[in-house]
C-alpha cells in the first residue's frame, strides 16, 4: 500500500493532485500546527498580469491546529468568484466547470478544513482519482519527529511504501524508514506546459486553471509531469508503479 501524507491546501495545483493519483491513501495531515504564508488558505490564478492570489480570510490565533482554523465572515466568497468569472469566463470549459467550484465555495463552511476538503474532494472525483482519504485527527499515532510522526501512521493504517515529494528530501530518514520495512517513493513534478487564456504560460497555479482551459483532458495533463523513484534497496526489490509517466 502506497500512502501519501500531506497537509490540506486551499484548491491545490497539479503536482498535488498527480501524488493523489499515485497513492492507495491519501492522510489529510489535518492536526499539524498551522502556518501562516503557505497554501492552507490561499492559492494562485491565471491573470492577464501573470497571476493573483486567491484567500480565505481566518480567523488568527497562535498556537493552532490545521484542524481548528475558522474561516472569518463569509464577504471573500463573492469577491473570488468575481475574480474567478473574470479571468476564466471566456476558457472553453468555464460553463461546465464554474457551477460546481462556485456551489463549493458557497457552501458556508465554518471551519477551513471542511473547504479544502470540500474542493480537494470534488476535483478529485472530476479528475476520476479516487484514493481512500483519512483525517491523521481521526486515528493514532505517535512521535515527536517528524520521521517517528510519519512512520508511525504508515504502520497504524499498514502501509509498506511511503510517497514523498522532493522537500522532504531535507528531513525524511530513508534508514529509518527502512528498518521499519517502509519503501520511500520519492515523487518528482516536471510542470507540463498546456494553453492558458492568455499569453505566456504561468506554471504552478491552482487547479481550476487546468480545468478551465483543459476539460476534460486535465487528468492526463497531469499524469505527464510526475515521477516516482525509488532509492534502490539491496534487501528489498522495487515494485512497478503503471502511473509512471516516461518521456522521448
Amino acid at each position: 500500500m502506497l500512502v501519501f501524507v500531506h497537509q490540506p491546501e486551499y484548491i491545490p495545483w497539479l503536482g498535488f493532485f498527480d501524488k493523489l493519483a499515485r497513492c492507495d491513501t491519501f492522510i489529510i495531515y489535518d492536526d499539524a500546527q498551522y502556518q501562516h504564508g503557505g497554501f492552507h488558505n490561499r492559492n494562485k490564478i491565471r491573470t492577464k498580469q501573470g497571476w493573483e492570489w486567491l484567500t480565505v480570510p481566518i480567523t488568527h490565533g497562535h498556537p493552532q491546529t490545521i484542524k481548528d482554523i475558522k474561516i472569518s465572515g463569509n464577504q471573500w466568497q463573492n469577491r473570488q468568484l468575481a475574480l474567478i468569472s473574470q479571468n476564466y469566463r471566456k476558457t472553453p470549459y468555464f460553463k461546465q466547470y464554474y457551477p460546481i467550484i462556485e456551489d463549493v465555495l458557497t457552501s458556508n463552511h465554518e471551519l477551513l478544513i471542511e473547504l479544502d476538503l470540500h474542493l480537494i474532494k470534488t476535483i478529485a472525483k472530476i479528475l476520476g482519482i479516487n484514493p481512500k482519504m483519512i483525517r491523521s485527527s481521526e486515528f493514532p499515532y505517535f512521535g515527536t519527529e517528524k520521521n517517528e510522526k510519519l512512520i508511525s501512521m504508515c504502520k497504524f493504517i499498514g502501509a509498506d511504501q511511503y510517497l514523498s515529494g522532493s522537500g522532504g528530501r531535507a528531513y525524511v530518514k530513508e534508514d529509518l524508514f527502512t528498518e521499519a520495512n517502509i519503501e520511500v517513493q520519492w515523487h518528482n513534478y516536471d510542470h507540463p506546459i498546456y494553453k492558458q487564456n492568455f499569453e505566456g504560460f504561468q506554471p504552478n497555479m491552482s487547479i481550476i486553471d487546468l480545468l478551465f482551459n483543459m476539460g476534460p483532458q486535465a487528468k492526463e495533463i497531469i499524469l505527464k509531469g510526475g515521477t516516482l523513484k525509488t532509492t534502490k534497496n539491496p534487501h528489498r526489490p522495487t515494485l512497478p508503479n503503471p502511473l509512471i509517466a516516461t518521456t522521448d
